[in-house]
């Protein structure tokens, strides 16, 4: 069995003197400063996560104007909250180093089993501090992206609902939220840290540093001291992690979006970095499917990583002595890698449409002027794209791509130019089959867009779309609400999805309000099978004032 020299000692000096004196195992080196670095870290959330909260208001009316207020007018206010957003990440960089650092070493295996199990925790505890920080600033990608946690969270089985209403305290995200949130992060889970990284901290004292290479029960030298050499590597590191944090913040400080918009239902969520594996797991897994990735997978991963060191009976710590252990926390390591990566690029995918969109508001502006289109030009280029080759002439149940006879009466010309520009893929399930359509990019310029759109919106069927007698800038809030019921009734969510809620089996109505014109909706969720020959939509039999509330209530979904 391992020993150790026996450290009796008393007082505060006596305890510091020990620490400096702490006998090394032959092999301990650079890969043991981690542990070090991530301390460094906590340390620099502490003091920057105090001065943020002099001046933070946990408020929905007034924490995204408290956050301007740090970035702008307090002094250094910016590169403390930048210190602040880049050490959340070191933080969760160097853990999930630490961590394999340990499992590749064999650190994990008894006596050391607790030590590893409380730093599984302290995992959980980092990515809690992420969650809760996240939504704090208010804007709009902390709302949305925080709305899907919470969401993911109600699926839980059993505490779902109650998980839901703990972390919202109403129905929607609100003030009683981001307070719910802004306790957690800086009361209730700065306490569990305190309290699990001294427990940490006591075993790892209690049974000293893992001798690289030997197995349990080998004979242990303890040629080294910790002062000075690991001392003057871990002192290194630390200042080495903490420099490149300030750099950072430094350079590019933290971001900070437009103001929370509940009602922009156009945003595309997407999480900070480290989520972006569970973020792509929802996407592998859909619909009734969404447990899996959202709950069993996580869930199974982390009980896994607790239970390793009492399931692992082998021991020996060389890595080619553990061929089972090594391959598999690879292959682990490996999934969540490319998880990361795939939501990484997925991530710009969607930075790139939202940037695109906002660009197509400087298009929408200029509709309104006076702006000479030519509908001809419009035709060459349909014809030099060969859009005819993948567009039917004539919309039938299961065409896609969609035809485009009444493309004048379907799409929203701001829409229809934005598509033009930056076509986006457009993907759900349909049976047992999930097509995936995405129209070639052509870089056309906002010109060819425009001018292309005027072409497709002379393609008209005034007589199988007349105008309903209903003026639609007369819905009011009451007929929303009757639509969105009416919507829930019917069971088209059975279907459609609206953000994060629904089925693939049909397209998408998230944003439908700025794609498709009130009176296209009108009549094909009147009579679908005369719109769409064939088409697999129900047809409700639904009277006139019904489809104008449901059409009242899709049209407010921009």
């Amino acid at each position: 069995m391992e020993t150790k020299p026996d450290k009796n000692s008393k007082g505060l000096l006596s305890v510091f003197k020990n620490l400096l004196e702490e006998p090394l195992p032959r092999g301990i080196n650079w890969p043991q400063t981690l542990g070090s670095a991530l301390l460094a870290l906590i340390a620099v959330q502490i003091i920057t996560g105090v001065l943020l909260s002099f001046y933070y208001s946990p408020n929905a009316n007034a924490a995204y104007e408290s956050v301007q207020y740090i970035e702008q007018q307090v002094i250094f206010g910016s590169i403390i909250r930048g210190i602040h957003y880049f050490a959340a990440s070191g933080m969760v960089i160097l853990l999930f180093l630490h961590i394999a650092r340990t499992f590749f070493s064999g650190a994990y295996k008894p006596p050391r089993q607790w030590t590893w199990v409380f730093g599984v925790f302290l995992l959980l505890i980092v990515l809690g501090f992420a969650f809760t920080g996240y939504l704090l600033p208010w804007d709009m990608k902390s709302y949305f992206a925080t709305k899907v946690g919470i969401n993911i969270g109600g699926i839980t089985p059993v505490i779902g609902k109650y998980l839901t209403q703990i972390l919202q305290g109403g129905s929607e995200m609100g003030t009683i939220t981001l307070s719910r949130f802004f306790s957690l992060h800086v009361v209730v889970l700065p306490l569990l840290l305190v309290l699990l990284v001294g427990v940490h901290l006591f075993y790892v004292r209690l049974h000293g540093s893992t001798p690289p290479g030997l197995k349990e029960g080998d004979a242990v030298e303890y040629p080294n001291r910790f002062y000075p050499l690991q001392l003057f590597r871990d002192s290194l590191v630390a200042f080495v992690v903490v420099g490149v944090i300030v750099l950072l913040a430094a350079q590019f400080g933290a971001p900070l979006e437009e103001k929370a918009n509940p009602n922009d239902t156009s945003y595309i969520p997407r999480p900070d970095w480290y989520f972006y594996s569970l973020f792509q797991l929802l996407k592998i897994f859909e619909g009734k499917l969404e447990i899996i990735g959202a709950i069993v997978l996580p869930g199974a991963f982390f009980t896994l990583l607790i239970l390793l060191p009492f399931l692992d009976k082998n021991p020996e710590r060389r890595l080619s002595k553990r061929p089972i252990a090594v391959s598999l926390g690879s292959v682990f390591i490996l999934s969540i890698l490319s998880l990361t990566a795939w939501g990484a690029y997925e991530g710009s995918e969607a930075k790139k449409l939202m940037a695109a969109r906002r660009e197509t508001a400087t298009i929408e502006a200029a509709i309104d002027e006076p702006f000479v289109v030519d509908a001809r030009v419009g035709q060459l280029l349909y014809t030099e794209l060969k859009c005819g080759k993948c567009h039917d002439p004539v919309s039938q149940g299961g065409n896609l791509p969609p035809g485009l006879e009444f493309a004048g009466n379907k799409y929203r010309q701001a829409w229809l130019i934005d598509y033009l520009r930056n076509p986006h893929r457009i993907r759900w399930q349909r049976k047992d089959e999930r097509p995936i359509i995405r129209m070639p990019d052509f870089n056309l310029t906002p010109e060819e867009a425009t001018n292309l759109s005027a072409f497709l919106q002379n393609n008209l069927q005034i007589d199988k779309f007349p105008e309903p007698e209903f003026d639609w800038a007369e819905a009011d809030s009451e007929m929303v609400e009757s639509g969105q019921e009416l919507f829930f009734e019917y069971g088209c969510f059975g279907c459609h999805k609206i953000a994060e809620e629904g089925q693939n089996l049909a397209p998408e109505l998230s944003g439908v309000g700025r794609k498709l014109l009130e009176s296209y909706m009108f009549h094909l969720i009147k009579k679908p099978n005369r719109i769409i020959p064939r088409t697999s939509m129900k047809d409700f039999q639904l009277e006139d004032e019904e489809v104008e509330d449901i059409v009242a209530y899709l049209r407010g979904l921009k």
